[in-house]
């Protein structure tokens, strides 16, 4: 298992922690960045960066609430993927993460690969 399957992980998991509505779990980049450098590793913030990045879209939906107006509208990270200031969109202000059905099923698995992991250095 690869650094970046364990932060993905970790973002799903984390996704999955919060309510389970339409908008998904609000979050920030400093947030996860703790988190990831608390519960699997000393990880840098390029490595988390990486890991919003390469998410499978499948798996969960990264979106922003963007004032507009009167309120505010979604806009999808997909909207701003292949752009040059891509990393603003996770650097500036906040988003929200939330798992769709194929990130649950790649969660589980990846946390039965952990575990897996995990008693092999115990034995």
């Amino acid at each position: 298992m690869t650094r970046n399957d364990v932060l993905h992980w970790l973002i799903l998991g984390f996704g999955l922690s919060g309510p389970d509505d339409d908008l998904g779990r609000p979050s920030n980049f400093s947030q996860l960045w703790l988190d990831a450098k608390e519960k699997c590793f000393d990880c840098d913030r390029n490595e988390v960066l990486d890991a919003l990045y390469t998410l499978p879209r499948e798996h969960a939906a990264l979106i922003k609430f963007v004032s507009a107006g009167e309120g505010f509208h979604p806009v999808s990270f997909e909207r701003v993927r292949n752009t040059k200031d891509w990393t603003d969109y996770f650097m500036i202000g906040g988003f929200n993460v939330k798992v769709l059905p194929e990130g649950r099923v790649h969660h589980q698995k990846l946390s039965e690969q952990l575990g897996k992991t995990a008693t092999d250095r115990i034995a």
